[in-house]
Protein backbone atom coordinates (compact mmCIF):
# COMPACT_ATOMS: atom_id res chain seq x y z
CA UNK A 1 0.00 0.00 0.00
CA UNK A 2 1.20 3.47 -0.83
CA UNK A 3 1.12 6.58 1.34
CA UNK A 4 3.19 9.74 1.19
CA UNK A 5 5.47 10.57 4.08
CA UNK A 6 5.61 14.11 5.39
CA UNK A 7 8.66 15.14 3.37
CA UNK A 8 7.09 13.91 0.14
CA UNK A 9 3.96 15.85 0.97
CA UNK A 10 6.09 18.93 1.64
CA UNK A 11 7.65 18.68 -1.83
CA UNK A 12 4.23 18.31 -3.44
CA UNK A 13 2.85 21.26 -1.51
CA UNK A 14 5.58 23.47 -2.95
CA UNK A 15 3.68 23.46 -6.23
CA UNK A 16 0.37 24.52 -4.74
CA UNK A 17 1.36 27.22 -2.27
CA UNK A 18 0.44 29.96 -4.68
CA UNK A 19 1.25 32.73 -2.21
CA UNK A 20 4.25 31.42 -0.29
CA UNK A 21 5.77 34.87 -0.61
CA UNK A 22 3.91 38.08 -1.34
CA UNK A 23 4.38 37.61 -5.07
CA UNK A 24 0.82 36.85 -6.04
CA UNK A 25 -2.06 39.17 -6.24
CA UNK A 26 -2.76 42.38 -8.05
CA UNK A 27 -0.98 41.60 -11.34
CA UNK A 28 -2.63 38.24 -11.88
CA UNK A 29 -5.38 38.25 -14.48
CA UNK A 30 -8.67 36.42 -14.02
CA UNK A 31 -7.70 33.36 -16.08
CA UNK A 32 -4.29 33.19 -14.43
CA UNK A 33 -5.97 33.13 -11.02
CA UNK A 34 -8.27 30.34 -12.22
CA UNK A 35 -5.22 28.44 -13.42
CA UNK A 36 -3.51 28.79 -10.04
CA UNK A 37 -6.69 27.54 -8.35
CA UNK A 38 -6.58 24.47 -10.61
CA UNK A 39 -2.94 23.89 -9.66
CA UNK A 40 -3.93 24.06 -5.99
CA UNK A 41 -6.62 21.42 -6.55
CA UNK A 42 -4.23 19.14 -8.44
CA UNK A 43 -5.89 19.60 -11.84
CA UNK A 44 -2.67 20.32 -13.70
CA UNK A 45 -3.98 19.68 -17.22
CA UNK A 46 -6.94 21.98 -16.58
CA UNK A 47 -4.52 24.59 -15.25
CA UNK A 48 -2.45 24.46 -18.44
CA UNK A 49 -5.56 25.08 -20.55
CA UNK A 50 -6.45 28.08 -18.40
CA UNK A 51 -2.94 29.52 -18.72
CA UNK A 52 -3.26 29.23 -22.50
CA UNK A 53 -6.49 31.23 -22.29
CA UNK A 54 -4.77 33.76 -20.05
CA UNK A 55 -2.02 34.19 -22.64
CA UNK A 56 -4.57 34.66 -25.42
CA UNK A 57 -6.23 37.39 -23.35
CA UNK A 58 -2.92 39.20 -22.91
CA UNK A 59 -2.57 38.68 -19.19
CA UNK A 60 0.80 39.22 -17.50
CA UNK A 61 3.34 36.68 -18.89
CA UNK A 62 5.30 36.69 -15.63
CA UNK A 63 2.41 35.18 -13.69
CA UNK A 64 1.26 32.97 -16.56
CA UNK A 65 4.69 31.36 -16.92
CA UNK A 66 5.03 31.11 -13.17
CA UNK A 67 1.74 29.21 -13.10
CA UNK A 68 2.84 26.97 -15.98
CA UNK A 69 6.00 26.17 -14.04
CA UNK A 70 3.97 25.20 -10.98
CA UNK A 71 1.73 22.96 -13.08
CA UNK A 72 4.78 21.22 -14.55
CA UNK A 73 6.19 20.72 -11.05
CA UNK A 74 2.97 19.07 -10.01
CA UNK A 75 3.46 16.54 -12.79
CA UNK A 76 7.16 15.97 -11.98
CA UNK A 77 8.16 17.68 -15.25
CA UNK A 78 11.03 19.58 -13.70
CA UNK A 79 12.98 20.48 -16.85
CA UNK A 80 9.84 21.99 -18.37
CA UNK A 81 9.12 23.78 -15.10
CA UNK A 82 12.58 25.38 -15.10
CA UNK A 83 12.07 26.57 -18.69
CA UNK A 84 8.72 28.16 -17.77
CA UNK A 85 10.15 29.83 -14.66
CA UNK A 86 13.05 31.24 -16.66
CA UNK A 87 10.56 32.70 -19.16
CA UNK A 88 8.74 34.29 -16.24
CA UNK A 89 11.96 35.82 -14.92
CA UNK A 90 12.92 37.10 -18.38
CA UNK A 91 9.53 38.80 -18.72
CA UNK A 92 9.82 40.57 -15.36
CA UNK A 93 12.53 43.07 -16.22
CA UNK A 94 15.81 43.82 -14.49
CA UNK A 95 14.67 45.07 -11.07
CA UNK A 96 14.13 42.15 -8.65
CA UNK A 97 10.76 41.99 -6.94
CA UNK A 98 8.98 39.57 -4.65
CA UNK A 99 7.84 37.46 -7.57
CA UNK A 100 11.48 36.98 -8.64
CA UNK A 101 12.42 35.63 -5.21
CA UNK A 102 9.40 33.34 -5.33
CA UNK A 103 10.26 31.99 -8.80
CA UNK A 104 13.94 31.49 -7.98
CA UNK A 105 12.87 29.48 -4.95
CA UNK A 106 10.86 27.13 -7.16
CA UNK A 107 13.72 26.89 -9.67
CA UNK A 108 15.93 25.78 -6.80
CA UNK A 109 13.46 23.05 -5.87
CA UNK A 110 13.35 21.87 -9.50
CA UNK A 111 17.14 21.73 -9.74
CA UNK A 112 17.22 19.71 -6.52
CA UNK A 113 14.69 17.24 -7.92
CA UNK A 114 16.80 16.98 -11.10
CA UNK A 115 19.91 16.21 -9.06
CA UNK A 116 21.56 19.49 -10.07
CA UNK A 117 22.61 20.30 -6.54
CA UNK A 118 25.13 23.07 -7.27
CA UNK A 119 22.57 24.92 -9.39
CA UNK A 120 19.95 24.45 -6.69
CA UNK A 121 22.27 25.78 -3.99
CA UNK A 122 23.07 28.86 -6.09
CA UNK A 123 19.36 29.65 -6.43
CA UNK A 124 18.75 29.37 -2.71
CA UNK A 125 21.89 31.43 -2.04
CA UNK A 126 20.40 34.15 -4.23
CA UNK A 127 17.05 34.02 -2.44
CA UNK A 128 18.73 34.24 0.96
CA UNK A 129 20.99 37.09 -0.13
CA UNK A 130 17.87 39.12 -0.83
CA UNK A 131 15.60 37.62 1.84
CA UNK A 132 17.87 36.59 4.74
CA UNK A 133 14.88 35.55 6.86
CA UNK A 134 13.29 33.22 4.29
CA UNK A 135 12.77 30.16 6.49
CA UNK A 136 11.71 27.83 3.66
CA UNK A 137 14.83 28.71 1.66
CA UNK A 138 17.06 27.72 4.60
CA UNK A 139 15.25 24.39 4.82
CA UNK A 140 15.54 23.70 1.11
CA UNK A 141 19.19 24.80 0.95
CA UNK A 142 19.87 22.54 3.92
CA UNK A 143 18.24 19.69 2.02
CA UNK A 144 20.50 20.36 -0.97
CA UNK A 145 23.61 20.59 1.21
CA UNK A 146 22.69 17.28 2.82
CA UNK A 147 22.40 15.68 -0.61
CA UNK A 148 25.84 17.09 -1.45
CA UNK A 149 27.31 15.47 1.67
CA UNK A 150 27.81 18.76 3.55
CA UNK A 151 26.15 17.60 6.77
CA UNK A 152 27.47 20.35 9.05
CA UNK A 153 26.45 23.14 6.68
CA UNK A 154 23.06 21.51 6.26
CA UNK A 155 22.58 21.31 10.02
CA UNK A 156 23.52 25.01 10.32
CA UNK A 157 20.79 25.90 7.80
CA UNK A 158 18.22 23.75 9.62
CA UNK A 159 19.19 25.33 12.94
CA UNK A 160 18.85 28.79 11.40
CA UNK A 161 15.38 27.98 10.09
CA UNK A 162 14.26 26.89 13.56
CA UNK A 163 15.89 29.94 15.13
CA UNK A 164 13.84 32.16 12.82
CA UNK A 165 10.61 30.28 13.52
CA UNK A 166 11.03 28.68 16.98
CA UNK A 167 7.36 27.90 17.61
CA UNK A 168 6.77 26.33 14.20
CA UNK A 169 6.93 22.72 15.37
CA UNK A 170 5.76 21.45 11.99
CA UNK A 171 9.03 22.86 10.66
CA UNK A 172 10.99 20.67 13.08
CA UNK A 173 9.04 17.66 11.84
CA UNK A 174 9.77 18.55 8.22
CA UNK A 175 13.48 18.76 8.99
CA UNK A 176 13.33 15.44 10.82
CA UNK A 177 11.78 13.82 7.74
CA UNK A 178 14.46 15.32 5.50
CA UNK A 179 17.20 13.92 7.73
CA UNK A 180 15.48 10.54 8.03
CA UNK A 181 15.00 10.20 4.29
CA UNK A 182 18.69 11.03 3.80
CA UNK A 183 19.65 8.14 6.10
CA UNK A 184 20.36 10.43 9.06
CA UNK A 185 17.57 9.14 11.29
CA UNK A 186 19.61 9.45 14.49
CA UNK A 187 20.26 13.12 13.72
CA UNK A 188 16.57 13.55 12.95
CA UNK A 189 15.52 11.99 16.23
CA UNK A 190 17.90 14.30 18.10
CA UNK A 191 16.39 17.25 16.26
CA UNK A 192 12.87 16.27 17.32
CA UNK A 193 13.91 15.52 20.89
CA UNK A 194 15.45 18.97 21.10
CA UNK A 195 12.16 20.47 19.92
CA UNK A 196 10.26 18.56 22.61
CA UNK A 197 12.68 19.60 25.35
CA UNK A 198 12.97 23.23 24.26
CA UNK A 199 9.25 23.73 23.93
CA UNK A 200 7.79 25.77 26.76
CA UNK A 201 4.90 24.69 28.94
CA UNK A 202 2.53 26.53 26.62
CA UNK A 203 3.33 24.25 23.68
CA UNK A 204 -0.07 23.18 22.30
CA UNK A 205 -1.06 19.57 22.94
CA UNK A 206 -1.41 19.03 19.20
CA UNK A 207 2.20 20.07 18.56
CA UNK A 208 3.56 17.99 21.42
CA UNK A 209 1.50 15.05 20.22
CA UNK A 210 2.77 15.18 16.67
CA UNK A 211 6.37 15.55 17.83
CA UNK A 212 5.95 12.38 19.90
CA UNK A 213 4.34 10.67 16.90
CA UNK A 214 7.40 11.20 14.73
CA UNK A 215 9.59 10.08 17.63
CA UNK A 216 7.50 6.87 17.48
CA UNK A 217 6.37 7.33 21.09
CA UNK A 218 2.82 6.46 20.14
CA UNK A 219 1.41 6.27 23.67
CA UNK A 220 2.40 9.84 24.50
CA UNK A 221 1.42 10.96 21.01
CA UNK A 222 -2.04 9.43 21.41
CA UNK A 223 -2.57 11.04 24.82
CA UNK A 224 -1.65 14.54 23.68
CA UNK A 225 -3.53 14.26 20.39
CA UNK A 226 -6.63 13.07 22.26
CA UNK A 227 -6.33 16.12 24.53
CA UNK A 228 -6.11 18.37 21.49
CA UNK A 229 -9.09 16.66 19.91
CA UNK A 230 -11.07 16.99 23.11
CA UNK A 231 -10.30 20.72 23.11
CA UNK A 232 -11.85 21.09 19.67
CA UNK A 233 -9.06 20.35 17.18
CA UNK A 234 -10.66 18.07 14.62
CA UNK A 235 -8.27 18.79 11.76
CA UNK A 236 -7.53 16.26 9.06
CA UNK A 237 -3.87 15.98 10.05
CA UNK A 238 -4.71 15.37 13.70
CA UNK A 239 -7.14 12.61 12.73
CA UNK A 240 -4.57 10.96 10.47
CA UNK A 241 -1.91 11.04 13.20
CA UNK A 242 -4.28 9.91 15.95
CA UNK A 243 -5.61 7.03 13.88
CA UNK A 244 -2.09 5.89 13.04
CA UNK A 245 -1.19 6.04 16.74
CA UNK A 246 -3.91 3.48 17.43
CA UNK A 247 -2.78 1.41 14.44
CA UNK A 248 0.78 1.34 15.74
CA UNK A 249 -0.52 0.44 19.20
CA UNK A 250 -2.26 -2.57 17.59
CA UNK A 251 -5.76 -1.20 18.06
CA UNK A 252 -6.93 -1.03 14.43
CA UNK A 253 -10.56 -1.33 15.48
CA UNK A 254 -10.42 1.96 17.34
CA UNK A 255 -8.30 3.52 14.59
CA UNK A 256 -11.12 2.74 12.16
CA UNK A 257 -13.58 4.37 14.58
CA UNK A 258 -11.45 7.53 14.56
CA UNK A 259 -11.45 7.62 10.75
CA UNK A 260 -15.14 6.80 10.42
CA UNK A 261 -16.21 9.43 12.95
CA UNK A 262 -14.28 12.08 11.06
CA UNK A 263 -15.65 11.01 7.69
CA UNK A 264 -19.20 11.14 9.04
CA UNK A 265 -18.81 14.93 9.12
CA UNK A 266 -17.36 15.32 5.61
CA UNK A 267 -15.16 13.80 2.94
CA UNK A 268 -11.37 13.55 2.98
CA UNK A 269 -9.35 11.68 0.40
CA UNK A 270 -6.37 11.39 2.74
CA UNK A 271 -8.50 9.89 5.53
CA UNK A 272 -10.25 7.48 3.15
CA UNK A 273 -6.80 6.40 1.95
CA UNK A 274 -5.52 5.79 5.47
CA UNK A 275 -8.72 4.00 6.45
CA UNK A 276 -8.38 1.76 3.41
CA UNK A 277 -4.83 0.87 4.38
CA UNK A 278 -5.98 0.13 7.91
CA UNK A 279 -8.64 -2.27 6.57
CA UNK A 280 -6.04 -3.86 4.30
CA UNK A 281 -3.65 -4.41 7.21
CA UNK A 282 -6.52 -6.22 8.93
CA UNK A 283 -7.02 -8.42 5.86
CA UNK A 284 -10.42 -6.89 5.05
CA UNK A 285 -9.71 -6.11 1.38
CA UNK A 286 -13.36 -5.61 0.40
CA UNK A 287 -13.71 -2.78 2.92
CA UNK A 288 -10.31 -1.44 1.88
CA UNK A 289 -11.40 -1.33 -1.76
CA UNK A 290 -14.62 0.44 -0.82
CA UNK A 291 -12.65 3.08 1.14
CA UNK A 292 -10.23 3.72 -1.74
CA UNK A 293 -13.03 3.95 -4.29
CA UNK A 294 -15.13 6.22 -2.09
CA UNK A 295 -12.14 8.52 -1.76
CA UNK A 296 -11.67 8.52 -5.52
CA UNK A 297 -15.29 9.53 -5.89
CA UNK A 298 -14.73 12.84 -4.10
CA UNK A 299 -14.56 15.88 -6.33
CA UNK A 300 -10.98 17.08 -5.77
CA UNK A 301 -8.09 15.10 -7.28
CA UNK A 302 -5.33 15.98 -4.84
CA UNK A 303 -4.79 12.45 -3.48
CA UNK A 304 -5.78 10.40 -6.52
CA UNK A 305 -2.36 8.96 -7.24
CA UNK A 306 -2.15 7.23 -3.87
CA UNK A 307 -5.77 6.07 -3.91
CA UNK A 308 -5.48 4.70 -7.43
CA UNK A 309 -2.29 2.81 -6.65
CA UNK A 310 -3.80 1.30 -3.50
CA UNK A 311 -6.92 0.33 -5.46
CA UNK A 312 -4.70 -1.60 -7.90
CA UNK A 313 -2.90 -3.46 -5.11
CA UNK A 314 -6.22 -4.27 -3.43
CA UNK A 315 -7.67 -5.84 -6.60
CA UNK A 316 -4.53 -7.96 -6.77
CA UNK A 317 -5.02 -9.02 -3.13
CA UNK A 318 -8.65 -9.88 -3.93
CA UNK A 319 -7.46 -12.27 -6.64
CA UNK A 320 -8.44 -10.15 -9.63
CA UNK A 321 -5.16 -9.54 -11.51
CA UNK A 322 -7.01 -8.73 -14.74
CA UNK A 323 -8.77 -5.73 -13.17
CA UNK A 324 -5.56 -4.75 -11.39
CA UNK A 325 -3.61 -4.84 -14.66
CA UNK A 326 -6.31 -2.80 -16.45
CA UNK A 327 -6.17 -0.10 -13.78
CA UNK A 328 -2.37 -0.19 -13.63
CA UNK A 329 -2.10 0.31 -17.40
CA UNK A 330 -4.07 3.53 -17.04
CA UNK A 331 -2.10 4.51 -13.93
CA UNK A 332 1.34 4.35 -15.60
CA UNK A 333 0.01 6.33 -18.54
CA UNK A 334 -1.11 9.10 -16.19
CA UNK A 335 1.93 8.87 -13.89
CA UNK A 336 4.84 7.66 -16.05
CA UNK A 337 7.43 8.78 -13.47
CA UNK A 338 5.91 6.80 -10.59
CA UNK A 339 8.48 4.10 -9.80
CA UNK A 340 6.17 2.01 -7.61
CA UNK A 341 3.50 2.07 -10.30
CA UNK A 342 5.98 0.97 -12.95
CA UNK A 343 7.22 -1.90 -10.77
CA UNK A 344 3.65 -2.99 -10.10
CA UNK A 345 2.88 -2.85 -13.83
CA UNK A 346 5.89 -5.03 -14.65
CA UNK A 347 4.80 -7.51 -11.97
CA UNK A 348 1.20 -7.64 -13.18
CA UNK A 349 2.32 -8.30 -16.75
CA UNK A 350 3.65 -11.64 -15.54
CA UNK A 351 0.35 -12.67 -13.96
Amino acid sequence: MKVLNRKQILILLLVVLACVFSACGSKEGAKTKEGIASVESGDFEGAMALFEEASAKGEDPVYINRGIGLAHMGQNHYEEAVDAFKEALAADGSIPGDVDYDINYYVGVCYYKLGKFEDAKMRFDSVLDLKPKAVDAYVERGTVLLAMGNKEEAKADFDKAVELSPKNYGLSIDIYCILRDAGEEQEGDAFLQKAVESGDKKMPDYDRGRLYFYLEDYSNARDYLEKAKGAGNNSEELILLLGQCYENLNDRTYALTVYQSYLATGGSKAVYNQMGMCYAQSGDYESALNAFQTGLGLSDISFDRELRFNEIVTYEKLGDPIKAKELCTSFVQDYPMDEEGLREFQFLKTR
